[in-house]
């Protein structure tokens, strides 16, 4: 063999070797980014999730508390004398602890830059606070339209809440 076929044999192998580290780095960096870009996805997930639960667990919490004040002022209209049930006591309370819920799922979607949806959810939190406080009146007790549309309302804007929290869901994949 010459010294012209060992030097083209070497800028061959050479190449080759180039290419191929080359190509390895181009594969390897595009994966890496890729895989950066799945878990940013499958946290962001994972916190949308999050916030549907915290709403679910609030929205059981206000339909009881609903439920619970509805009959008292249903009975409040016959009888004005007609004391708190201690089951709505509980039930305030428990609504009262499933704030912290929805507050905390306000700064998750904040955090994630999704404030058309926190608007949705603090929308759905100020009818809950709006039927506590009408809730509370024992002078001048709710009438069954009344009573039934703050369910409405409860219902819809949660509804809203999950059809916005639907959007960014099928915004995050391919």
């Amino acid at each position: 063999m010459t010294s012209l076929e060992v030097l083209d044999s070497a800028i061959k192998i050479g190449l080759g070797a180039l290419i191929a580290a080359l190509s390895t780095f181009v594969i390897t960096r595009v994966q890496h980014r890729n895989s950066l870009r799945k878990e940013a996805i499958d946290r962001e997930f994972a916190l949308l999730r999050e916030v549907a639960e915290k709403t679910e667990r609030f929205t059981h919490t206000t339909l009881k508390y609903w439920s619970f004040a509805s009959d008292w002022h249903r009975a409040l209209r016959k009888d004005r004398g007609t004391p708190k049930p201690d089951l709505l006591k509980s039930s305030q309370q428990e609504l009262f602890n499933h704030f912290g819920d929805v507050t905390s799922a306000e700064a998750v979607l904040l955090l994630l830059g999704q404030e058309a949806a926190q608007e949705r959810l603090r929308t759905y939190g100020e009818y809950v606070v709006s039927f506590r406080k009408e809730a509370s009146k024992t002078s001048e007790p709710m009438s069954e339209i009344i009573i039934e549309d703050y369910r409405k309302h409860f219902l819809n804007a949660r509804a809203s809440l999950f059809r916005e929290l639907h959007q960014i869901y099928k915004g995050l994949g391919p």
